[in-house]
């Protein structure tokens, strides 16, 4: 018991050849023999992989009023550094949850044709990855 003898070695071979067959052993030889190489060059401290830079984090926008006005709410923010596009995001409830309406470059979005009551709006700052959600701003369509 706890030893293979040739007639265990011999199954063991009888599977591999079943499951590979003849001509894929030295490929599955190799691809074994690099990866116990990588696994030991890894517990050795050897060439690792390049880790990737960190992503830099975007900053939401800020700054961000809401102007009340007949069917529309006019939205305008601050600029975010490293922001090429704008997500705005809309609800008709406070906290969401909120729908894309336009993704734009530009530092300010009119929402039109909308029936009077109140809707609730975040903005995300697209660069290298989006922004969390802005703070949430109230406009009132009347």
């Amino acid at each position: 018991m706890g030893e293979f003898s040739i007639f265990h070695w011999l199954i063991v071979l009888a599977v591999v050849l079943i499951f590979f067959g003849g001509r894929r052993i030295p490929e599955v030889m190799k691809g074994l023999g690099e990866g116990i190489r990588s696994f030991k060059d890894g517990m050795a401290g050897g060439a690792a992989a390049p880790t990737p830079a960190p992503a830099t984090l975007l900053s939401a926008p800020t700054g961000i009023t809401a102007k009340s006005g007949k069917g529309q709410i006019a939205l305008s923010w601050s600029a975010s550094a490293g922001a090429s596009t704008y997500n705005v995001k809309r609800s008709g409830t406070s906290g969401g949850p909120y729908a894309l309406i336009v993704s734009t470059g530009a530092t300010s979005y009119t929402d039109e044709g909308l029936a009077s009551g109140a809707y609730y709006y975040v903005l995300s700052s697209v660069g290298a990855g989006e922004s969390m959600n802005s703070v949430e701003v109230t406009g009132t369509a009347s």
